[in-house]
């Protein structure tokens, strides 16, 4: 379902998970996330500094599988281009700088978007990835004129997503 808070209370962690501050950057985030070149798995190159997969973390005894964006790329360009993530990150490891955690938002992007589970063979992680046309563009429209935002509002989103995706 497409909303703005993806956070679920997590009766062990508390509360976690992705709460976008608007719907101009709800729609910034996906356009980012929509462009192939920025995923470190389908682009291994300077631009690609996210990836985003499902850890079934479950099998191993925790609590549920896990919905998770990982980020390569600097810190200040989170925090500053990409704040509601930044917000609602946490330390990585290894080569991943932050590790957003959202079982709701990951579901989201393949549920109502058609971003692809592409499970890893030998492993309990799939990888996540953006269709490959502009359906995601078109789909964001619809579901903003189905909320009956105001034109102006669902003009601003989708210039928003085409500035995430070129960004």
């Amino acid at each position: 379902m497409v909303q703005l808070d993806y956070q679920t209370n997590n009766p062990r962690w508390g509360l976690s998970g992705i709460k976008f501050s608007s719907w101009q950057s709800y729609s910034f985030v996906l356009g980012y996330l929509s462009n192939p070149a920025h995923n470190y798995e389908l682009n291994n190159s300077i631009s690609a500094d996210i990836s985003m997969r499902i850890e079934r973390n479950d099998k191993q005894g925790a609590w549920n599988k896990e919905g998770r964006i990982h980020f390569y790329g600097a810190i200040s360009k989170l925090e500053n281009v990409f704040k509601d993530l930044y917000d609602h990150s946490s330390r990585g490891v290894g080569l991943v700088t932050k590790r957003i955690d959202s079982n709701g938002y990951i579901l989201s992007l393949i549920n109502d978007y058609s971003f692809k589970l592409c499970p890893r063979k030998g492993y309990t992680t799939a990888d996540v990835f953006p269709p490959n046309d502009n359906s995601v563009v078109r789909l964001l429209e619809q579901y903003l004129l189905y909320m009956n935002l105001p034109d102006n509002v669902i003009d601003e989103c989708l210039n928003c997503f085409d500035d995430g995706f070129d960004f």
